[in-house]
């Protein structure tokens, strides 16, 4: 007996009907769907709801039938609906956006927060269609990126990624879009008023606001308690914006008074100029609001797009001075306590002769805050590796400690540059060393310190720069594997009137001494400090008392000690 097989529907059987192909495209667009979500809603433009499929009773309690005909921005929890009206708003005008988290409410199932994505297709009547996936408990939504735990909202260096990819997919023939800065004067004092939990529901529901406001829902920002920022598009309704945060705030605070919002906008597509500059000074003056301090209505009355002008201005001059090697270097010797003699010199940036008008802090500062810092870097590094060989023509040089940021031991970048530059030049080994300096904070020890033990392999011993300047520095000294550490020059002066600050110096000094790093005390100028800081158990100073920092210092200075270093090798004569 014969049986008939029904040919299988699908694109490969070229037999099948149209019913057959458009119901397997269907499936096929499903399947696609339900790879990266839980569910999948179709809204017309006002939100009623369609057509809905998958896991709909988990996502929102509700069947596929009883959905039908809703509105879906009546789905979420009470506080989140407001925002979700603001995400179909936006959706309905063309925009995406892309792992918003929602609270819903589900009948006799309990509130769950679901990450949201929401497109609209043009083709299928203007129809709005939506993703939802549950959210698993501890795992943050939304990808890439630091964020504030609170808002979940980028931190000022994530956004500041965000952005400079942003402008550079811009300038590839992407959308440009406008950079806003928020300020909520009174968030400070609202909170105040707030417990625990009401202060982390607004904190939530700022967040969802602004990233739902914001381009493909994920390019927002909190710069600090009171300041926020967000990329969006230009046609964005900017007050109606300001009177959401403004009545949601009013309607959180016991007293009913709430926060008065401030905006400050600039247009990225009229800025003229070179995009990696453009990004660089959005980098810059997203930092610059982030750290003002006083009043943020103050901050934000100035005019930021014409500080953004000045900034790029700046930018393209000190990326003139740093690739055309238009600084000076000076050195200041760092000699042995004990007996004076010149154990290394330290490389110190001097603009004397440079057009730049910035002291050389000045200049290090705005160069990590603009993504700059390591070129300088590299480029500083360069300019003493050829003194160094030039000075090494004439006798035996005494070794050059050479400043790197903590941004750019960070940067997997430069520690390849940087390696690439020693190993082009093998005489420098055993007459260049490095200090990390605290000016820029590291955040990631582990890979930073990577970088340090990769250098002290090759033989070049590592300095920490500024220790206890600043709050991380007990953290470095625990996660860094260093051979020196430079004792802030602060503790130096203060120690020698104040016994807290003795205490504290010598509790460094030896906390040092038993982990195997020598101390180097800054700010030496008389012998009585000298004195006060052998007693302490410093091994090595730097400071006017031996050396003044000097552009035509002799790298050689025929020191029988230096001559030694060359000999024994690099551990043993570092100790």
């Amino acid at each position: 007996m014969t049986v008939a097989v029904k040919p299988k529907s699908g694109p490969e059987n070229l037999k099948s009907t149209a019913a057959d192909q458009g119901r397997y495209k269907l499936a096929r667009l499903l399947a696609f769907a339900f790879c990266a979500a839980d569910a999948l809603v179709e809204t017309k433009p006002n939100g009623e709801v369609v057509y809905s499929s998958g896991a709909m009773h988990h996502i929102f309690g509700r069947s596929q039938e009883s959905l039908k005909g809703e509105l879906f921005d009546s789905l979420p929890a009470k506080e989140d609906r407001a925002v979700l009206g603001a995400l179909l708003g936006q959706v309905a005008k063309g925009d995406r956006f892309q792992d918003v988290p929602i609270k819903v409410s589900r009948p006799n199932l309990g509130d769950i927060v679901v990450s949201l994505s929401g497109y609209q297709v043009p083709d299928l009547s203007n129809h709005c269609f939506f993703t939802a996936r549950a959210v698993v408990a501890g795992r943050d939504v939304a990808n890439g990126g630091e964020r504030d735990s609170a808002t979940g909202l980028l931190t000022a260096d994530g956004f500041g990624d965000s952005v400079t990819t942003h402008v550079n997919d811009a300038a590839a023939g992407g959308d440009k879009g406008e950079l806003t800065f928020l300020g909520l004067t009174g968030m400070s004092e609202l909170a105040g008023r707030l417990d625990g939990d009401e202060h982390q529901s607004l904190l939530r529901r700022l967040g969802i606001l602004l990233k739902a406001a914001s381009l493909g829902g994920d390019m927002a920002a909190q710069l600090g308690d009171d300041r926020f920022g967000f990329l969006h598009n230009p046609d964005l309704d900017i007050a109606g914006l300001e009177g959401q945060i403004t009545e949601f705030a009013r309607d959180a605070d016991p007293k009913g008074v709430g926060v008065s919002v401030t905006a400050n906008s600039v247009g990225i597509e009229a800025m003229d100029f070179d995009s990696q500059d453009v990004a660089q000074a959005l980098v810059y003056t997203i930092q610059q609001v982030s750290c003002a301090g006083g009043n943020i209505s103050n901050v934000l009355s100035e005019n930021i797009g014409e500080k953004i002008g000045e900034t790029v201005g700046k930018i393209a001059r000190i990326k003139s001075v740093i690739d055309g090697a238009d600084f000076d270097i000076a050195f200041q010797a760092i000699v042995s306590l004990k007996n004076r003699k010149p154990h290394h010199f330290e490389a110190l940036l001097r603009f004397d002769n440079s057009p730049v008008k910035m002291n050389p802090f000045q200049f290090v500062c705005f160069a990590e805050d603009t993504g700059l810092i390591s070129d300088l870097d590299i480029a500083v590094c360069r300019k003493v590796i050829s003194r160094i060989i030039s000075a090494s023509k004439r006798g035996n040089v005494i070794p050059v400690a050479v400043n790197i940021s903590g941004h750019s031991i960070g940067s997997t970048e430069f520690v390849k540059e940087l390696q690439e530059l020693l190993a082009e030049n093998p005489k420098v080994h055993g007459s260049i060393l490095f200090e990390i300096t605290e000016t820029a904070r590291i955040y990631d020890l582990e890979k930073a310190n990577n970088a340090i033990r990769a250098l002290r392999a090759d033989g070049f011993h590592v300095c920490l720069d500024d220790f206890g300047s600043g709050e991380a520095a007990f953290e470095y000294l625990r996660e860094l594997e260093v051979d020196f550490v430079k004792i802030d020059g602060k503790y130096v002066k203060d120690a020698a009137t104040s016994d807290k600050d003795k205490a504290f110096l010598v509790a460094m000094s030896g906390l040092c001494r038993d982990l195997g790093i020598a101390t180097i005390a800054e700010f030496i100028e008389d012998e009585t400090t000298l004195e006060f800081l052998k007693e302490c158990g410093v091994a090595y100073g730097q400071g006017y008392l031996f050396h003044k920092p000097d552009v035509a210092a002799d790298l050689t200075g025929s020191i029988d000690a230096a001559k030694n270093m060359k000999r024994k090798g690099a551990k043993e004569s570092w100790g």
